[in-house]
């Protein structure tokens, strides 16, 4: 007999942690489907712009000092490479605190938040996107200063991957 969990289910059995564990996971190639065909998941760029000004909290982001390596195009857009990282100088008195990634036009646009430390020493990451069509893919990163780095590249995706 197989057993499916549904996450209320899930965070019982796995208590707290579990419950912070499956909600950083990624969504499963059937909800993500469920999700490409439904009204309200649409492509929207509307909400990568709101998500943006929410983090950037009002502050105007420098094009400089954040670098992105993203190919122009996307052999299998279901994986697209992606490494994006702090190029100024980062010490215990200046670190890069967070750093979000935006899939523009993917129905859920933010595709990563990640959050350092002084103690990290540097803010590199590395990672594949999932795209849905082509589109510009946009990076933040919020230093200790208060100042944040912004850099983007578009990226042309043949077939998308969403929902794959």
């Amino acid at each position: 007999m197989t057993s499916s969990f549904e996450p209320d289910r899930r965070r019982v059995l796995l208590g707290a942690a579990g419950a912070a564990l499956g909600a950083a996971l990624p969504l499963s190639g059937a909800r993500a489907q469920e999700l490409a065909t439904t009204a309200e998941a649409q492509p929207d760029a509307a909400e990568s712009d709101r998500i943006a000004a929410e983090f950037l909290g009002g502050v105007a982001p420098l094009a400089e000092g954040l670098a992105m390596e993203l190919p122009a195009t996307a052999d299998n857009p279901a994986a697209v490479p992606l490494r994006v990282h702090v190029t100024e100088a980062l010490t215990e008195d200046l670190w890069c605190e967070e750093l979000i990634i935006l899939a523009e036009l993917n129905p859920l646009p933010l595709a990563c938040r990640y959050r350092f430390s002084a103690a990290t020493g540097a803010a590199d990451v590395a990672l594949r996107l999932r795209l849905i069509r082509s589109m510009e893919v946009r990076a933040l990163a919020r230093l200790s200063d208060g100042r944040v780095l912004e850099a983007r590249a578009a990226v042309e995706a043949g077939v998308g991957g969403c929902g794959m």
